[in-house]
């Protein structure tokens, strides 16, 4: 029976090693397989990072491409509205130096009707050099036009 007591005590030593040889290996694949889904979760993980870095770019482009449009929309209108002011000011101007040009012109004519009605009321004598003509006149005195288009006597 001695025998049988250390049959069945090595028989059990040697499915202990078993067992725990088998064990071991099976914590090895388990931790084998964990390591292998970690790294299958982290490579999924980095390629949806990749997918929003990548989208983001695409937005973005597309916003700064907007924003280039809307830029160069407003300069336009810009340019558009500062030609537009610039002519409506030249405009006006002209308007304003005619206006000038005719009130100078109106005010020179009255000046010289004033100036006529004046010899003619005192029965003056006056040559325009311009018309050549004379008009009667006390004393026979010539006039002449000066640089503002008023009548002087001439020296």
């Amino acid at each position: 029976m001695k025998m049988l007591d250390e049959q069945t005590k090595q028989g059990s030593q040697v499915l202990e090693a078993q067992v725990k040889h088998q064990k071991e290996y099976l914590l090895g694949q388990a931790d084998q397989q964990k390591k292998q889904f970690i790294m299958q979760i982290d490579m999924e993980v980095k390629q949806q990072e990749m997918a929003l870095d990548q989208q983001r770019m695409e937005q973005l482009m597309a916003l700064q491409q907007q924003a280039a449009q809307q830029k160069a929309a407003l300069e336009q209108q810009a340019m558009q509205l500062t030609m537009e002011y610039q002519q409506k000011k030249a405009e006006e101007e002209m308007q304003k130096q005619q206006f000038d040009m005719e009130k100078k012109q109106q005010d020179m004519q009255m000046r010289m009707q004033e100036e006529m009605a004046k010899f003619q009321g005192a029965g003056q004598l006056f040559t325009t050099p311009a018309l050549g003509t004379a008009m009667p006149g006390a004393m026979g005195q010539s006039y002449v036009y000066g640089p503002n288009g008023e009548l002087i006597p001439k020296q």
